[in-house]
């Protein structure tokens, strides 16, 4: 993963904004940085960027880069841990299009999971693999038209 592409595509395709700059630490350089007493001892370089969405919520985007990651299969549903993120846009297959024109990947097809047929949903996958699902509504909303 190359940190800025990445910190590039999701302001470019979902509106993120970079809060500041990327982070580069190295435990070297500072190794009382708080990363290292949050990682195992065998992290010695990382790459942080902190990014915000349009209703503020946080979104990191790390980059190991000492030691580097183990590559996983792609849409690897069934490991243990955090699967996917969730964002709101009005019109899904849109915005489906426009991160597969930015090299991302659909997973499925879109689906209406009231049933009512007024709600759309997707997945997507960045160029990187990471799952991001797509709703027409807010997650709020989606939670009431179903909890019936």
């Amino acid at each position: 993963m190359a940190q800025q592409a990445t910190v590039e595509w999701y302001s470019r395709i979902f509106g993120f904004k970079l809060l500041g700059n990327i982070s580069h630490i190295k435990r070297s350089a500072t190794p009382n940085a708080a990363i290292f007493g949050i990682y195992p001892a065998n992290l010695n370089e990382v790459k942080l960027a902190y990014m915000a969405t349009g209703n503020g919520v946080g979104f990191e985007i790390f980059e190991f880069v000492d030691p580097k990651p183990q590559q996983g299969d792609f849409f690897d549903y069934g490991r243990k841990g955090f699967f996917h993120i969730c964002v709101t846009d009005p019109n899904p297959d849109v915005l489906a299009d426009k991160v597969e024109a930015a090299g991302g990947k659909r997973i499925g097809k879109t689906v209406d999971p009231s049933g009512n047929g007024d709600i759309k949903c997707l997945y997507l996958s960045d160029p990187w693999g990471n799952v991001v699902e797509v709703l027409s509504v807010s997650f709020e909303w989606l939670g009431c038209r179903t909890a019936y």
